[in-house]
């Protein structure tokens, strides 16, 4: 220990200076080098968050782009339904409701008893329904085989109603079907 302090007091100077040096590191340490080195561990931390933030964007924006892929078919699927499947107007809903159903029922053996049809357009729809009520007699197989080839057929019809009764008075069997049949069409522009 006492070689310890002979040094010191012998070269005070340099002590000093190196205890300055040291003091000086510390303060250096303390006031520069910590801060930036927290400074670095929080950009780090940041380019991290925002790392992960980037990255559910993308997949956030990949979902989008799939919504907007799967809307977008979907409206052209839709354009394809209108354009192609659906009566046009009035007239064409009328000729597919009228006519072919009558020649249906014909080729089915079945006898058109009675037809009744209405048209309630809504002006807020983008659509209109022409509904047609058929009162049909036959035999059972001829109204179920009536049936599945509406169902089957290519032009949109809807059955929104089956009835079916037997006549009292006859005994030849035959059957009474009364059938709501609606379909389609575009709602006309501007019709009230």
């Amino acid at each position: 220990m006492t070689s310890i302090r002979r040094v010191i007091s012998e070269k005070r100077m340099a002590v000093a200076a190196a205890g300055i040096l040291v003091l000086a590191d510390l303060l250096l340490y303390g006031l520069a080098v910590q801060p930036a080195r927290t400074g670095v561990v929080a950009a780090r931390q940041r380019a991290a968050r925002a790392t992960e933030d980037h990255a559910a964007r993308e997949t956030d924006l990949r979902a989008a782009r799939a919504r907007l892929e799967r809307v977008n078919r979907a409206s052209g699927q839709l354009r394809r339904f209108h354009a192609e499947v659906l009566p046009h107007d009035l007239a064409r809903a009328r000729t597919l409701t009228y006519p072919q159903l009558a020649a249906l029922a014909a080729r089915h053996d079945l006898s058109l008893e009675r037809r009744t049809s209405d048209h309630d357009p809504d002006e807020d729809a983008r659509l209109d329904r022409l509904r047609t009520t058929l009162q049909l007699a036959g035999r059972y197989g001829d109204i179920r085989r009536f049936v599945e080839a509406i169902e089957t057929a290519p032009d949109f019809l809807i059955i929104d109603e089956i009835a079916l009764s037997r006549r009292e008075a006859e005994s030849d069997g035959a059957l009474v079907v009364t059938l709501g049949v609606s379909t389609y069409f575009p709602a006309a522009e501007g019709a009230t």
